[in-house]
């Protein structure tokens, strides 16, 4: 695939995400960036001494990482800078086929492993789907669609950071989310990290694709 047209591929997706986010569609990707973000909180709090009890994806939509201890300094920006690294990963890994198939089999055991975080049957399900559809393009022509696939689901996840970010915390201020309970911690007005959390994840997404032209170039 020619920089060019891998670009353009990535902006396409970009465009179909954003015309179809409210619409059904998107609704089992959308599912699995809300876990990438929770998982990315479990990891944060995992490496700070925090003791994870579990992770929980809820069909309205919404996440929960349940642990205890740890830091929040880490833990709170952990989830969006989580997701938007991911995305930016896969978007980047995936252009190139090779690569592609390198990094499913990564996320494949990755989410295996999350399974015993896992604490709902909502969230084994999605985590069951995922391996199986990689599965399942690792059988389609030898994985010859596996570059589109991780491709989409780094897409999806750099923009739902982008995108929930913008909404929660800049648009509106709802008290759930992550930048909120950050400016409790700090004193440090919401919108604030929430820019902040934006310019990276835009910032992140911007390297990407910078770097990824580079590489087929």
């Amino acid at each position: 695939m020619a920089g060019w047209w891998w670009l353009l591929l990535v902006l396409g997706y970009g465009v179909v995400i954003f015309f179809l986010w409210h619409t059904p569609v998107l609704y089992p990707f959308k599912l699995i960036t809300i876990y990438v973000h929770e998982a990315a909180h479990a990891l944060a709090g995992w490496v700070t001494g925090a003791k994870v009890d579990g992770i929980e994806v809820n069909a309205d939509q919404g996440g929960v990482t349940h642990l205890r201890g740890g830091s929040m300094w880490l833990i709170l920006p952990a989830g969006y800078l989580g997701s938007s690294i991911f995305g930016s990963a896969l978007i980047l890994l995936g252009s190139q086929p090779t690569l592609a198939k390198i990094t499913s089999v990564l996320l494949g055991a990755a989410m295996v492993i999350l399974l015993f975080w896992a604490t709902n049957w909502l969230t084994r399900g999605l985590t069951l789907l995922f391996v199986g559809m990689i599965a399942l393009l690792w059988w389609i022509q030898e994985g010859a669609f596996l570059a589109y696939f991780v491709l989409f689901v780094g897409t999806m996840s750099a923009l739902y950071a982008v995108y929930d970010i913008f909404d929660d915390t800049i648009r509106r201020t709802v008290k759930q989310s992550d930048a909120y309970k950050m400016s409790e911690l700090t004193g440090i007005p919401s919108v604030v990290w929430g820019g902040l959390w934006l310019l990276f994840s835009l910032g992140m997404l911007a390297g990407v694709l910078y770097l990824g032209m580079r590489m087929r170039a």
